[in-house]
């Protein structure tokens, strides 16, 4: 656990040791992120069908989830100094393939580019989380981890931006992303980091950091869920209902900005009353807005309002998720590989989300889409109400 502030002040000193932490690590998760948009988009434009488009843009996601499995395992044996950094070496190299197959057409290179820009981000992604969990104290954790996270989170933007302004040229896109990992690495070196607890980082710490914490678990899982649909899913919706392509890609906008917005208010809920309680909050937040969603997609004002409060709380839920598994099971199984299976559940989310979505908008009416959703929120907020209060 982080240590326990002495002092009584805000920590400024902390806000400012972590805030070139979080830039670094937004910087370095751009690459995914853009890696997820621009590869499927110039896969297609070379005549490649959707299904091979889609899948290969899922690798970035198949590379974090393969990461993580091992990164904990990674990490002790070679440090975990050593292994951050050698992380923005792998997601140079895997963006070089990238341009190489934009440029050369190779579909060998798409895919082990891809693949490789998602074991690149997830290494500097759960490393940063681990160096600002540590650094954390106690009575400002919550605000602490919701900066973190705030920063990070403008990767989810940023990404998808550069990817928006370069569809036309590829390899232009993947080497801003390769000027990104640079800086993103440069803000990091000589830094004082510290060694994030591993601890006996078998495989098994994994599964066994879920039964101790399950609902912090769940709760990841459905934040990926949630971010999944807000990225992939509501746009699909506006088209269902006929409100546009464009309007759809700003609602998924909006959500990400929303997800930025939120991070500091409920990480200070959190800190005032307790992980359990504000995740009960988010995902009341969450219920709310989904159960809005239909009403208010034809008028863009309120379907904005809206979008952005999903996001807000949708968002949070991955830190509050960290904070309730970290009090729980990171004593048991040690910080990293806490975070590391937090980052395999909200990805499988994140992958599962759309699909869940896309189903629901194919065989039943658009209405049925956000209501399968409020459900799994509903669900969930009955186990949170169930469990321990301020936990």
């Amino acid at each position: 656990m982080p240590p326990e502030d002495q002092s009584g002040g805000a920590p400024f000193a902390l806000y400012r040791t972590i805030f070139p932490l979080s830039v670094s690590a937004a910087l370095s998760e751009t690459p995914g992120w853009l890696a997820t948009a621009l590869v499927g988009l110039a896969l297609v434009a070379d005549g490649y069908s959707t299904a091979v488009a889609g899948t290969i843009a899922s690798l970035p996601a198949a590379g974090v989830i393969a990461m993580s499995t091992i990164l904990p395992g990674t990490a002790r044996r070679f440090g975990v100094v050593r292994v951050f950094y050698s992380a923005s070496g792998l997601l140079v190299t895997s963006l070089l393939l990238l341009v190489a197959a934009a440029n050369d057409g190779a579909l060998w290179l798409w895919c082990l580019g891809s693949f490789g820009v998602g074991l690149g981000a997830s290494m500097r992604w759960v490393l940063s989380d681990g160096f600002v969990n540590h650094i954390a104290i106690s009575g400002q954790r919550g605000r602490l981890l919701a900066f973190h996270e705030s920063i990070r989170s403008c990767a989810l933007g940023l990404g998808p931006l550069i990817a928006s302004f370069t569809t036309e040229n590829p390899a232009t896109g993947f080497m801003i992303g390769i000027a990104a990992t640079v800086v993103g690495a440069v803000l990091t070196v000589g830094m004082h980091l510290p060694q994030v607890k591993t601890g006996r980082a078998r495989l098994s710490d994994l599964t066994t950091g879920v039964r101790l914490a399950p609902f912090a678990f769940a709760v990841a899982f459905l934040g990926g869920v949630l971010e999944g649909v807000a990225a992939a899913a509501v746009p699909l919706y506006a088209v269902a209902l006929g409100v546009g392509a464009a309007a759809g890609a700003l609602l998924a906008a909006l959500s990400g900005f929303g997800n930025i917005l939120g991070q500091l208010p409920f990480g200070a809920y959190a800190d005032l009353n307790g992980a359990r309680p504000a995740i009960r909050g988010a995902l009341i937040v969450s219920m709310l807005a989904l159960a809005l969603l239909h009403a208010v997609m034809s008028v863009p004002i309120a379907s904005y309002a809206v979008i952005v409060c999903f996001g807000a709380a949708a968002g949070a839920l991955y830190t509050l998720s960290v904070m309730e598994a970290s009090t729980t099971a990171s004593h048991d199984v040690g910080m990293l590989s806490i975070l590391a299976t937090i980052a395999i559940v909200y990805t499988l989310g994140d992958l599962v989300g759309p699909i869940i979505g896309g189903i629901a908008l194919e065989v039943a009416p658009p209405l049925a889409m956000p209501a399968v959703f409020v459900a799994a929120c509903a669900i969930t907020l009955f186990f949170a109400r169930k469990g321990r209060g301020n936990e």
